[in-house]
């Protein structure tokens, strides 16, 4: 049986694909967290499961190019706790015009927010596994646990 640590490099393999793009559908991921490191770790691991993205670090810029061009991208993937907007608080204002827009929250500290209280919404807890980022993404886009 491989360790944990074999298991996790092999994901960075060139020729290994947990799973394909087609079975997450693929598509642009817009990512929002104030830390860039967190952007550009985020925007790996995407690129490894077949996703392209886009990164920023300020969630009104983010906002701003959501309602502008809502069909260039496939996801929001935002953190929660972020200077001047808080990752809800981005979530709430693009789904006053895209109600169904598929949305995944990331937090390190919980904030005391119930993942199931979160209709509609895939949760991240920081710090996470691939995973877990591959649950999320598949409960936002899909409706799946």
């Amino acid at each position: 049986m491989p360790s944990v640590t074999e298991t996790k490099s092999e994901f960075w393999r060139p020729n290994h694909r947990k799973r394909s793009p087609a079975d997450l559908g693929g598509g642009r991921v817009l990512i929002v967290d104030d830390e860039p490191e967190i952007c550009v770790y985020v925007a790996l691991v995407l690129k490894r499961l077949g996703f392209e993205s886009s990164a920023t670090t300020d969630p009104t810029q983010a906002l701003e190019m959501l309602l502008r061009e809502p069909a260039r991208y496939r996801l929001l993937l935002t953190d929660q706790r972020m200077p001047v907007l808080l990752g809800l608080d981005l979530i709430k204002r693009l789904w006053a015009s895209h109600p169904d827009f598929p949305v995944v929250l990331m937090s390190g500290y919980g904030w005391g927010i119930d993942p199931a209280a979160l209709t509609g919404v895939g949760f991240l807890s920081k710090p996470f596994e691939i995973s877990d980022l591959e649950k999320a993404l598949c409960q936002a886009l899909r409706g799946e646990d």
